[in-house]
C-alpha cells in the first residue's frame, strides 16, 4: 500500500514538473519568435554567433532557393522567402513597401528614414546608418535573411559583407529601363509576383505609349535640354538616367556627347549650346520653395539670352519623378513638357495620384515638379 502511494506521489510530481516546463517555454524566447510569426531557429543557421532576440525565417520549403536577376544582368541565388530584409537602398525601400512585403523590413539607411511617408510604413524597421558605408555590426545584430543594395553604387564597405558573411543582392530599383526586372526580381523574392508583374507590365505599357508616339516625331522637332543634376552646373551626361529619360522622352541631351554620368560644366558652355528647356532635379529633401531654385536659375549670368529662359522653359522636378519606382510618371511628364500637342490626353498627375491609392500612400502630398 505505501509503495502504491508512494508511486502515485511520483507520478504526480513528474506530471507537475512537465506542466512547469511547458508553462516557461511559453514564456521565454520563443514566445517572441511565434509572436513575430518567425520560427525560432538556431543562430549558426545565420552564419552569425551571437544569439539573436529574433532569428530569421527559414523558407516556406526548406532548402528551397531561389535564382534572381539583378539590375546588371547578373544572377543571384538566395533563400526563398526572406523575412528579415535591411534595404541599403531607399529607391529599394520604397519598391517593396509598393509591392505590399514593408512588413518585412527590419533596417533601412537614414534616407529612408528622413522620407516620412516610407518610414510610417515600415515599423520593424531600424536605422543601419548612410547608404554608401553601412554600419555592418548593426546589420549583424538585426539577423537579416539577406541585404538589398543598389548595384550602380555598391556599400564602400563592402569587404566587411563579404567578411562577415553577409548574403546581400544588388537591385537599383531607380532607373527607368530596369524598374520592370527589378520590380520582378524583388516579387519572386518575397512572393509577391502578381503584384510585381501588374507593376512591371504598367511600367512596359507607359515607356511603349511614350516611345511610339516620339517614333513619329521628326528629330529635328526634338529640342535641345540641359539637364541639371542636385549639384550646380553638374549636367546629366551620357548614359545617365536622365540620359536615358530624355531620350524616350523626345528631348537632345546637350550633355549627350559627355562620355560620364555626370559632368561638370560652366555657365558659358550652358549659353554657348542655347538649350531650349532646362530641366533641374532636386533632392526629395531639398527645402527651397521651387519657385526660388527656378528664379535662380533665370538670374544666372548670360543666361538672359538662352531660348529657355526667354520662353519662360524652366522647370524644377523632384526627383521621386526622376529616379525610383515613379520615375515612368517622370517619364510622360517630360514628354509633354517638351511635345505638348503629342502628349495631350496623358496626364501625370492622375498617374501619380493612382500610384498614391494603390501603391505607396503619401507620394502625392509634395511637390514634384514646378511650374
Amino acid at each position: 500500500m505505501v509503495k502504491t502511494v508512494s508511486a502515485l506521489i511520483v507520478i504526480l510530481v513528474c506530471f507537475a514538473a512537465a506542466l512547469s516546463a511547458a508553462w516557461m517555454m511559453e514564456k521565454t524566447g520563443t514566445d517572441d519568435a511565434v509572436h513575430e510569426g518567425l520560427p525560432a531557429v538556431t543562430p549558426t543557421s545565420t552564419g552569425i554567433a551571437a544569439e539573436p532576440k529574433y532569428s530569421p525565417s527559414p523558407p516556406v520549403t526548406p532548402g528551397c532557393m531561389i535564382t534572381i536577376t539583378q539590375t546588371d544582368g547578373s544572377t543571384a541565388t538566395v533563400p526563398c522567402n526572406p523575412r528579415r530584409i535591411i534595404v541599403a537602398n531607399a529607391n529599394a525601400a520604397e519598391m517593396v513597401i509598393a509591392l505590399g512585403a514593408g512588413d518585412r523590413i527590419v533596417g533601412v539607411t537614414d534616407s529612408t528614414i528622413s522620407i516620412p511617408y516610407l518610414f510610417d510604413k515600415i515599423p520593424h524597421a531600424e536605422d543601419i546608418g548612410n547608404w554608401q558605408t553601412p554600419d555592418v555590426e548593426k546589420i549583424i545584430s538585426l539577423h537579416p535573411d539577406l541585404v538589398i543594395s543598389y548595384s550602380s553604387y555598391k556599400p564602400k564597405n563592402l569587404d566587411m559583407f563579404v567578411r562577415s558573411n553577409i548574403t546581400i543582392i544588388y537591385l537599383d530599383c531607380y532607373r527607368l529601363s530596369t524598374l520592370a526586372s527589378d520590380a520582378r526580381a524583388l516579387g519572386k523574392l518575397t512572393g509577391r509576383l502578381n503584384a510585381a508583374e501588374t507593376y512591371a507590365r504598367m511600367v512596359e505599357d507607359t515607356i511603349e505609349t511614350v516611345r511610339s508616339r516620339v517614333k513619329k516625331i521628326p528629330e529635328e522637332a526634338y529640342p535641345d535640354v540641359y539637364f541639371e543634376s542636385y549639384t550646380e552646373y553638374t549636367a546629366a551626361a551620357k548614359g545617365s538616367g536622365s540620359d536615358e529619360m530624355l531620350a524616350l522622352a523626345g528631348g537632345k541631351n546637350i550633355a549627350g556627347d559627355i562620355s560620364a554620368y555626370s559632368a561638370k560644366v560652366s555657365t558659358e558652355w550652358v549659353v554657348s549650346r542655347q538649350p531650349d528647356y532646362v530641366l533641374k532635379v532636386v533632392a526629395s529633401t531639398n527645402t527651397q520653395p521651387f519657385p526660388a531654385i527656378a528664379d535662380s536659375l533665370k538670374s544666372r549670368q548670360g543666361w538672359s539670352g538662352i531660348p529657355a529662359v526667354k520662353e519662360n522653359r524652366i522647370y524644377i522636378l523632384s526627383n521621386e519623378l526622376q529616379y525610383g519606382p515613379r520615375a515612368y510618371i517622370g517619364l510622360v511628364w517630360i514628354a509633354q513638357l517638351l511635345h505638348p500637342a503629342e502628349f495631350r490626353d496623358l496626364h501625370p498627375r492622375t498617374m501619380l495620384i493612382d500610384y498614391n491609392n494603390r501603391y505607396v500612400s503619401g507620394t502625392n502630398t509634395t511637390t514634384v515638379i514646378y511650374p
